[in-house]
């Protein structure tokens, strides 16, 4: 499916003091390294492989700020930052969410309306699909709330149980106003790609203008399930990984030509296009490759260490040519 960026107003919540806390101003960064996780840095099992960690750590040594940009939230990302040894900071849920990367704590957030969040939540019910509604741990002490009475996809179950996320369960709009509609990071659904389709086209149709809208197939889905399954995910206009990479940008003083973005799916697509250095995977979606700067290798064969490797020996860097490794 081809991404659909629609646009409102969201409301920016810091927490004062945090950033300084986890993520100093250091004038002797030598850049910034956005990486995303699935399809990226983790294989097809959701691994990271050793070379691939090796290669954060190289990248440390030298003097870069590594910093994880993913759709997943904290609590789902976890395990990953673990096993690369994650500090500072992580940029998750989709660029809602500024993260500590070692505590989950959130630095802030971009939620979105409360009016909207009921809009389109009503929206996704009416349709007769199941809303999920990711929300800010910090705030709610949930990660999900499923809202409506139909059956949870299979592809859901087996993330929610694989990430051992919190997650309450509602059967109407009036259950979900008791918990509340503020503190909503995103709205969305799960479904077989036929079934979510036109879905997705009557709501780009409907809030346009209004939300930031995107829908893809559902990474490892088909291998988990044996079935492939397709995500409509909708945030407040504005949100994408590249608003809180930018932040990051200007608080550690660096210009644009010190920031690598490094990903392959659609949510992706603008950090990777605004980047000083935007670096596509093979195995990227189609809309994204052509907005690359450099094409690295498959995530399956390592490619962000080899992207890495060429970063270190000064191969690839602001002035660099466009390539293909």
């Amino acid at each position: 499916m081809s991404l659909s960026r629609l646009s409102i107003r969201s409301k920016s919540v810091a927490r004062s003091g945090d950033f300084q806390m986890r993520c100093p101003y250091a004038a002797n960064v030598k850049g910034l390294i956005a990486v995303d996780l699935d399809g990226t840095l983790l294989d097809s099992s959701g691994k990271v492989s050793p070379r691939n960690i090796k290669a954060i750590g190289d990248l440390r040594d030298a003097g870069y700020k590594v910093v994880p940009a993913t759709g997943r939230s904290w609590r789902e990302s976890r395990r990953i930052f673990e096993v690369i040894n994650a500090t500072g900071v992580a940029v998750t849920s989709g660029g809602s969410v500024l993260s500590d990367a070692v505590t989950g704590k959130t630095i802030e957030c971009l939620a979105i309306d409360p009016a909207l969040v009921r809009r389109l939540t009503l929206a996704v019910l009416e349709r007769g699909l199941l809303a999920h509604l990711l929300r800010d741990h910090d705030s709610s002490c949930h990660d999900y709330c499923l809202v409506g009475t139909g059956h949870v996809n299979p592809a859901t179950e087996w993330w929610l149980k694989a990430h051992q996320v919190d997650v309450r369960r509602v059967d109407t709009i009036e259950d979900l106003e008791k918990l509340g509609f503020d503190h909503v990071l995103r709205v969305g659904a799960v479904e077989r790609g036929d079934v979510l389709a036109p879905v997705c086209a009557a709501m780009r149709e409907q809030f346009h203008g209004q939300a930031s809208m995107q829908s893809w197939s559902a990474v490892t889905s088909n291998a988990a399930i044996g079935s492939e399954t397709h995500l409509l995910e909708i945030y407040s206009v504005g949100t994408d990984k590249w608003t809180m990479i930018q932040k990051l940008r200007d608080r550690h003083g660096l210009s644009n030509k010190q920031v690598f973005a490094i990903g392959d799916g659609l949510n992706d697509l603008i950090m990777v296009r605004e980047a000083g250095v935007g670096i596509a995977m093979q195995n990227a979606h189609a809309e994204l490759r052509p907005l690359a700067k450099h094409i690295a290798p498959h995530h399956h064969d390592d490619g962000f260490a080899h992207v890495v490797e060429q970063i270190l020996s000064g191969a690839i860097c602001a002035h660099s040519v466009r390539s293909t490794m």
